[in-house]
């Protein structure tokens, strides 16, 4: 201790430093971990979006190659029979 209040600033305790020092960084990790992540509420809902994607991008892929969407889109673009009459080619 400086009895005399000249000023001069007298050498640190390196343990007490060191002790203080742990204790705050223990107050700002609890305090850290009570207040949760400010984005948590955000990377929720970016994985559900992702999960719903990809759920739909597998029903789509089941409904075109298993269930049969496919057969019924050919079908839809076949090209139909025109129900003109065709000369009939006469052989001599």
């Amino acid at each position: 201790m400086n009895p005399h209040g000249d000023g001069k600033h007298e050498p640190a305790d390196p343990e007490n430093t060191v002790r203080l020092l742990e204790i705050e960084l223990m107050r700002q990790r609890v305090a850290r971990q009570q207040a949760g992540s400010p984005y948590r509420g955000l990377r929720i809902v970016s994985f559900l979006f992702l999960f719903a994607v990809i759920l739909g991008a597998l029903l789509a892929f089941y409904y075109v190659f298993y269930a049969g969407g496919l057969d019924v889109f050919r079908s839809r673009n076949e090209p139909q029979p025109s129900s003109s009459a065709t000369p009939a080619s006469s052989t001599p």
